[in-house]
C-alpha cells in the first residue's frame, strides 16, 4: 500500500476522531482542525501503521493518530511567545497568531486530552494493550519526556558533553517516535524483544531527525522547513560542536544501528523500512550541503 494512500486514510481518522468545527465551542474546534489538519508528513502514525505490519482497520488507525494529536499539541505550545515565539508553522501563520495565545494553549490541551479519550475508547483492543499504550503516553508526554525536553531547550543551561544533548533530542524528538513504532507493535502482540529493538530503533531515528531539523535550522536551505528558522542559533546542538565530516559520521553511525533494530524487530526487508531509507536519502541530503 502506498504511504500517500495511508497519508489519506490517517487524515480521514483525524478528521472523524476530531469534534465537528461548527459544534460549539466553536472557535475552539476551529483551531484545533486548524492545527491538526494542516500540511505536514504525518510520520508518526505512518510510524505506528507500517509497525503494525500496514494495519488500516479502524482501531489501528485511531491509535496511529494519537500519536499525531500529541505531536500538533506539542507543536502549538512550542511556537507560542512564551516558548518559541514563532510565527510560521506547517507554511501558514501559528495556531496562536491565526487565533488566540489563549485559544491555541486550550486547543492543544483539549488534544492532549483527546489523545487519551481515543485510546480508552478504542474498540476491539483489550483493555491490557490499552493500559500499557495509556501508561507508555504518560511517560513520554511528561517530565522524562517532551515536557523535560521542551523545559531543558527552554532553559538552554550549558550542556556537558554529546550525551546529554543526544537525550534531550531523545526527549523532544524521539519518544514520540519511540511509542508510535511500540504502539504499532503493541497492536501485533508483539513481545519485549521486538519492543526493545523498536525501542532502540527510535533513540536512533529520534537523534537523525533532531539533527536533520538543526541542519535546517542553521542552513541557506532552511526554506524546506515551511517553519521559522535560526531559532536555535544560541542553543547548543550537535550541529554546533560538529565539523560537517562528523556531522555526516553522526549520521553514518546512527542510520546503520537504526537499520540493525529495525532488521532485530523483524523489519529489514518491509514497508517501515524502506520508509525509514527514503528519510535517510533526505537527512544525507541536507548533510552534504554542510559547509557548500
Amino acid at each position: 500500500m502506498e504511504v500517500v494512500h495511508l497519508k489519506n486514510m490517517i487524515n480521514a481518522t483525524l478528521l472523524e476522531l476530531l469534534p465537528a468545527q461548527e459544534t460549539p465551542p466553536s472557535h475552539l474546534h476551529q483551531a484545533m482542525h486548524y492545527a491538526s489538519l494542516g500540511p505536514g508528513k504525518r510520520l508518526r502514525p505512518l510510524l505506528t501503521l507500517l509497525a503494525a505490519n500496514v494495519a488500516t482497520d479502524s482501531h489501528t488507525l485511531r491509535m496511529a493518530c494519537v500519536s499525531e494529536l500529541v505531536h500538533t499539541a506539542s507543536l502549538i505550545l512550542d511556537d507560542l511567545p512564551c516558548m518559541d515565539d514563532a510565527t510560521m508553522r506547517r507554511d501558514r501563520p501559528c495556531a496562536h497568531i491565526r487565533f488566540s495565545e489563549s485559544t491555541a494553549i486550550l486547543a492543544s490541551t483539549n488534544l492532549l486530552n483527546l489523545a487519551y479519550g481515543v485510546i480508552a475508547n478504542c474498540p476491539n483492543v483489550d483493555a491490557s494493550t490499552k493500559v500499557a499504550v495509556s501508561a507508555h503516553l504518560s511517560h513520554v508526554i511528561g517530565s522524562m519526556g517532551l515536557v523535560g525536553g521542551q523545559i531543558a531547550d527552554l532553559q538552554n543551561q550549558p550542556v556537558g558533553n554529546k550525551s546529554e544533548i543526544e537525550q534531550l533530542y531523545h526527549q523532544k524528538t524521539g519518544c514520540l517516535f519511540e511509542f508510535s513504532v511500540v504502539t504499532g507493535a503493541r497492536l501485533r502482540g508483539m513481545g519485549a524483544e521486538v519492543i526493545e529493538a523498536l525501542t532502540r530503533f527510535a533513540r536512533a531515528f529520534g537523534l537523525l531527525f533532531q539533527l536533520y531539523d538543526d541542519m535546517l535550522d542553521h542552513s541557506a536551505f532552511a526554506q524546506e522547513t515551511g517553519k521559522d528558522v535560526q531559532q536555535d542559533t544560541a542553543k547548543t546542538t550537535l550541529l554546533s560542536l560538529y565539523t560537517p565530516a562528523e556531522v555526516r559520521g553522526a549520521l553514518n553511525d546512527a542510520q546503520a544501528l537504526a537499520r540493525e533494530q529495525l532488521r532485530r524487530a523483524g523489519h529489514d526487508d518491509s514497508l517501515l523500512a524502506a520508509l525509514v531509507e527514503q528519510q535517510f536519502v533526505t537527512f544525507n541530503g541536507a548533510a552534504q550541503r554542510l559547509g557548500s
